[in-house]
């Protein structure tokens, strides 16, 4: 109970402060470092909407793009790239993980290998 009373918080303190803060930071990064630094902002966000895709996703992933036994999609701290790049070193990626890497790797050439990710064992809590 404890984890959908947080959860339900957290979505509304997104939905209110996300556009705000988003907003808020683009303007004061650009004024004082310019559009480079925005630029890197935007990266970063990337990376955690990436992260949070594959939290959110890790289940339907798990069954459609790797295959039994393959590295499984979940760690909040790992982006969905680095799984990608994981279970092609393995050979275990489905038709449809093969598709997404294609397209990411025809973007990025070498993408998902250079994705994969060092983790700390404290992070590794899957869901």
């Amino acid at each position: 109970m404890r984890g959908l009373v947080v959860f339900i918080v957290a979505k509304v303190l997104v939905i209110i402060l996300y556009p705000i803060g988003f907003v808020y930071s683009i303007c004061l990064v650009f004024v004082k470092s310019g559009w480079r630094a925005v630029d890197t902002y935007f990266f970063n966000c990337a990376i955690a909407d990436d992260q949070q895709g594959n939290t959110y996703l890790a289940k339907l992933f798990n069954d459609i793009l790797i295959k039994p036994g393959g590295y499984r999609f979940g760690i909040p701290d790992e982006t969905i790239s680095s799984v990608l790049g994981r279970n092609l070193a393995t050979g275990t990626l489905t038709v449809l993980g093969k598709g997404l890497n294609f397209i990411l790797e025809s973007l990025d050439p070498g993408h998902s290998t250079r994705s994969i990710e060092q983790l700390p064992e404290r992070s590794k809590n899957r869901v």
